[in-house]
């Protein structure tokens, strides 16, 4: 079969496909209502040590948007089961049957976490004296909300580097597998990020959407500090995703390979594109917050230099040391010297010159925020007086980081090759072949608006429906 001639049926969509976008709808909402409330706690707990009602209302609001998000979880998870269950009953009963205890503890971890998520939520004002007992459920819900996280990434981790000898290993070492580490580890700080974004996003819907200048002040704020949670954590993820990737390496350098020189090696010059407009959509937010501020101009000269590095940063980012498209595919009539880099630059799609560039665009996102913090400290914030355009950043930033999540979370897939479980069971199915990047782009564009459009409702019938009545 032509993997490249296999475009995506919007009128029939084919097995995968289904089972692909159902998937990661699901995950998008867990890793909200996973990383949002552990920002939340902390929120509380600031605005109950500072005596600062700001805190409290960014906290009560935000939970509110998770308490209606949570709902979406469990149907797109309910979604996600069936429709396992139907072209792909093969892999799901495989692990059934070899991780049956994970499968009971993440079941009955969901439904505690679930308990604790709605006695956290409507215990809000009746607890409002004993703020202690309050942050303490919020604290068990994120400890709770963690270890259920961390039963499907045994799962996960398994069917990418499962253990020697699978068939007959007991269920701790199918568990506690090569890269079983990495992916907690990457998967937490990666939903601390997106759970700080998200509430950037829905403080930008709020003050567009806002008519009083207290409001405007209020989400002004909210955004701040939204966005600093997720850039705070984001210069995490590139030391996370090292581990992990070593991890991989370690295990197995065939998938390492195939990742970064063969098929996925495309994927891996968007993910270098995105992660530069991540960067550069961050930085822009700060300086743009940076002009409210009294007596910042003197810190504009700083803006164009830093714009200058990360742009630079990011072009040797997204530079490939070929334009093969697998290790195996010939070009007939193309010479070896059209497709490679010439000897002089090679060095720019090398992996040292990329992660020169990765530490260069953290540098100097982080030397962003000394400044901004620097202003802060030298002058007034004007809450409420940001340019719309900011706000506009902190919509954008949101879907760069939910088609990122899309794409690598593909990557991962797609490395198992043609295997269900790597090594251990192979897809037969119709779908098994490695999808090319222009129908997972497709794929993973068509999620991002499903997931923005589901966010949108949720924002909407939690803050606006029935709004001016109750006004009134």
């Amino acid at each position: 079969m032509e993997a490249g001639s296999v475009l995506l049926p919007l009128a029939a969509i084919d097995a995968r496909s289904l089972v692909w976008l159902v998937a990661q709808i699901h995950l998008l909402f867990a890793a909200f209502v996973l990383g949002a409330p552990i920002f939340i706690v902390v929120c509380e707990w600031l605005g109950h040590r500072r005596r600062d009602q700001r805190y409290e209302r960014l906290a009560r609001e935000a939970m509110k948007v998770v308490a209606i998000a949570y709902s979406f979880t469990a149907l797109s998870g309910a979604a996600f089961a069936f429709v396992l269950m139907g072209p792909y009953h093969e892999v799901a009963t495989h692990l059934l049957d070899r991780m049956g205890p994970v499968f009971a503890i993440y079941g009955g971890l969901f439904f505690v976490e679930t308990a604790l998520m709605y006695v956290y939520w409507y215990s809000w004002e009746p607890l409002a004296d004993r703020k202690r007992l309050h942050l303490s459920i919020g604290v068990a819900l994120n400890v709770t909300g963690t270890a259920t996280m961390v039963m499907m990434n045994a799962v996960g981790s398994y069917m990418l580097t499962p253990p020697e000898n699978a068939a007959t290993a007991s269920v701790w070492a199918l568990v506690n597998n090569d890269t079983f580490s990495g992916l907690n580890l990457h998967r937490f700080i990666a939903n601390i990020t997106f759970g700080g974004f998200m509430i950037a996003l829905f403080a930008a819907f709020m003050f567009l959407t806002a008519k009083s200048r207290e409001d405007r002040a209020f989400y002004d704020w909210m955004g701040f500090i939204g966005n600093f949670i997720g850039v705070a954590t984001l210069i995490l993820l590139p030391l996370a995703g090292y581990i992990y990737a070593k991890e991989i390496f370690l295990y197995d350098a065939n998938i390492a390979t195939f990742q970064m020189a063969d098929k996925l090696s495309s994927f891996f010059v968007m993910q270098g594109l995105l992660v530069s407009l991540l960067f550069l959509g961050v930085n822009y937010y700060m300086w743009m917050s940076i002009r409210r501020i009294d007596g910042a101009e003197r810190f504009s000269r700083y803006m164009r230099p830093i714009f200058g590095v990360i742009v630079a940063g990011g072009i040797v980012w997204i530079i490939p040391q070929n334009f093969y498209p697998d290790l195996t595919t010939q070009t007939p009539g193309v010479a070896l010297e059209d497709i490679v880099l010439p000897e002089r630059a090679g060095f720019l799609g090398l992996m040292m010159a990329k992660a020169l560039a990765v530490t260069a665009i953290i540098i100097l996102t982080f030397v962003t925020y000394m400044v901004y913090r620097r202003a802060m400290a030298l002058g007034a914030v004007r809450w409420g007086e940001i340019a719309p355009q900011a706000q506009y950043a902190l919509v954008f930033v949101p879907a760069v980081v939910v088609y990122l999540m899309g794409l690598m979370g593909a990557i991962r897939e797609l490395s198992r090759q043609d295997w269900h479980v790597y090594r251990v069971l192979r897809d037969t199915t119709p779908q098994w072949y490695t999808t090319p990047l222009g129908h997972t782009s497709i794929m993973v564009g068509i999620i991002t608006m499903i997931f923005f459009t589901f966010m949108a409702f949720i924002f909407w019938i939690g803050f606006k429906l029935g709004k001016p009545e109750q006004e009134a």
